[in-house]
């Protein structure tokens, strides 16, 4: 099973069957559909490296070691097979 980054970039959907899955936990989702776990993980869109979420005050944002705060309208959402 190949491991695909979501094209339309929207949290939660399954990168195989393109539906949405269910939070098991955070960063961790099940697909109904496919009967498949993820970890979700968050990229960053200028150096396609690992970023951080950070969550505070009602706020989500992420964060790249090398590149700074990531709007999280940019953000790629990346799920791997658990």
């Amino acid at each position: 099973m190949t491991n695909k980054t979501v094209n339309n970039n929207q949290e939660g959907l399954c990168p195989t069957c393109h539906n949405k899955m269910n939070v098991v936990s955070p960063q961790h989702y099940n697909c109904p559909h496919c009967k498949q776990h993820y970890f979700e993980q968050f990229i960053c869109p200028i150096c396609q490296q690992s970023a951080q979420i950070i969550k505070g005050c009602g706020a989500i944002n992420y964060i790249c070691p090398s590149d700074g705060l990531i709007s999280s309208s940019k953000v790629i959402f990346h799920y791997l097979p658990e």
